[in-house]
């Protein structure tokens, strides 16, 4: 049940958009216990950010899971998913953030685990 939010400056096209919903959702069973058919996207572009106390291109990328996972799956996930951005973005990996929280109760499918 992962859900992840992208957050850019910058005015993706359409094609980019699915390809960073394409690359997500393949990294996204780096994670143990993660799969695509579970993954919720959200794409928010052309928004007002300042990074460094400038306005200029970056992307702040916010990974919620459910449970926990090791700290080796988690960097591999992360370096691969931004070097992924990178490539369909043309944002550099040193304008992007990412961050990754773990939640040991979620509510799917009507219910409360």
């Amino acid at each position: 049940m992962p859900y992840i939010t992208f957050t850019t400056t910058k005015t993706l096209t359409l094609n980019q958009e699915k390809a960073l919903k394409e690359s997500a959702g393949q990294l996204i069973s780096i994670l143990p216990n993660k799969k695509e058919e579970n993954l919720m996207i959200h794409i928010e572009d052309n928004q007002v950010m300042y990074f460094r106390g400038q306005e200029m291109e970056c992307m702040k990328i916010s990974c919620q899971l459910f449970h926990t996972t090791d700290y080796q799956y988690k960097k591999e996930f992360a370096e691969k998913l931004l070097k992924e951005i990178e490539r369909i973005t043309k944002i550099p990996v040193e304008q992007q953030y990412l961050s990754i929280q773990e939640f040991e109760n979620w509510g799917k499918n009507g219910e409360y685990l």
